[in-house]
Formats: C-alpha cells, structure tokens, sequence
C-alpha cells in the first residue's frame, strides 16, 4: 500500500493517506489528516488534482498505518465505482447514509444525504453542525472535488440522528 500526499487546486494543503484505487477518474484514499490516524475514505475527483506525491521517507508511519489497514474493516467494492457519478448513485441507495462533500474551497464542505438523482447533478439534503436538515442543495457531480464518507464526524452525526433523536 502506499501512502500519498494529493494537492487538490484551490485547497492550501494536501490531502494525506492510503491509496486504496485509483482510475482515470478518481482516487480512493484512507483519509490521514494526522500523524498515525486513519479517519474515513476520500474520494478525489483527478479532473482537480494537481499533484500526487507518494510518501517514502516515513517508514514509521507507512508501516503503522498499514498494520491498522490490514486490522480494519475498510471494504468496499471500489472496482464497481469508475466515476464519482457512480458512488453518489450508491449512497443514494443507502438512504441513512451521511456524506461529506468538498467543492472549491476547502475552508467549508456539505453533509447529508441524497434526496435525489438528476442527470448531472443531485439533491442533498443538507445536515447543520446541529444535526437538523435544514434545506436541500443541488449540486453538479463535475464540482465535486472530494467526496468524504464513514469519517468520525459523519459516524457522530449518524449515531445521533439514528438512537438519540
């Protein structure tokens, strides 16, 4: 496995982690935002990529977070998904499910989950950091540049809206 360093245009700093797959369209990655943490999947769409540099200094780090990828349960049929058009059809089928997206700036992203399939776009059904769905955004699939999912923030949020509300 390798660890990979992705800087996206417009975002400040590079997105950090495991590559899982990768194909002409996206990557899928182990999110690391921290030293020996793994924190969710991100799904980078590579029309935004500028930069891929893999990770080969630290050897510490790269055989931690391998340890904890072969002690996870981290699957998912990633072959079956060759565009990000395809994933947001899957967590349309997983009603309950809640994903992050990231659009051109980095300094704000989009939770919910998908009210609706249209040709080019969909229909979020957006979640406050307050866990109340508060409206509903179209958004293109073309402006996706991450798609974040299963991340300790959105694992929160779906605890919450499943046992406590």
């Amino acid at each position: 496995m390798k660890l990979v360093n992705i800087k996206i245009s417009r975002y400040p700093n590079p997105v950090s982690g495991i590559k899982l797959y990768e194909n002409n369209n996206i990557i899928i990655i182990l999110y690391n935002p921290v030293d020996y943490v793994l924190d969710g999947i991100n799904i980078i769409n590579k029309k935004y990529i500028k930069v891929i540099e893999e990770e080969k200094e630290d050897v510490l780090k790269l055989d931690i977070l391998n340890y904890k990828v072969s002690s996870g349960n981290y699957f998912l049929e990633y072959d079956n998904f060759t565009e990000i058009h395809d994933i947001i059809k899957y967590f349309y089928v997983q009603k309950s499910k809640l994903i992050e997206i990231g659009l051109e700036s980095s300094s704000y992203s989009l939770i919910g989950n998908i009210l609706k399939l249209n040709e080019k776009s969909f229909i979020l059904n957006l979640l406050s950091t307050k866990a109340k769905f508060i409206k509903e955004e179209r958004i293109d699939y073309d402006k996706i540049r991450i798609l974040s999912f299963n991340n300790d923030y959105l694992n929160a949020f779906e605890y919450y809206l499943e046992n406590i509300k």
